[in-house]
């Protein structure tokens, strides 16, 4: 069984030039994330409060994807234009994790979302309550 603490650092991003994008953040022991549209920001800051047995959920999944191993950047000859950009900064049990993309995703040969990455992105909207 994993900690039900939560990781000393996270932030996370995903989003574009269109479309949605979700922005979060753990701060002053506080998990904090935004939605936004069209590639901005709304302004809009809600505090979601995971439980302990929320966050062992999502360092079983981290662990299980393997997502501390995931490569610096992910970027594909498709980061041109309509491009999704994320990024996550992770500090758990003492390891420093930050990893970037552009159109690209581990786990993935094109600009195709992979199964591992999609999984991650659930494992984030779990700890803000936007998952069951």
């Amino acid at each position: 069984m994993q900690s039900g603490e939560p990781p000393a650092a996270f932030e996370f991003y995903i989003g574009g030039s269109a479309g949605p994008s979700l922005y979060v953040r753990f701060a002053d022991g506080r998990l904090l994330y935004e939605w936004a549209g069209a590639g901005g920001y709304s302004g809009v800051v809600t505090e979601a409060s995971p439980a302990p047995e929320q966050w062992a959920r999502f360092r079983e999944t981290v662990d299980r994807l393997g997502v501390r191993e995931w490569e610096p950047e992910y970027v594909t000859a498709h980061s041109c234009c309509d491009v999704t950009y994320w990024h996550l900064r992770m500090e758990m049990d003492g390891e420093h994790t930050v990893v970037r993309g552009a159109n690209a995703y581990p786990g993935s040969d094109g600009p195709e979302v992979s199964k591992q990455f999609r999984e991650f992105l659930t494992a984030v909207k779990r700890l803000i309550g936007r998952e069951p």
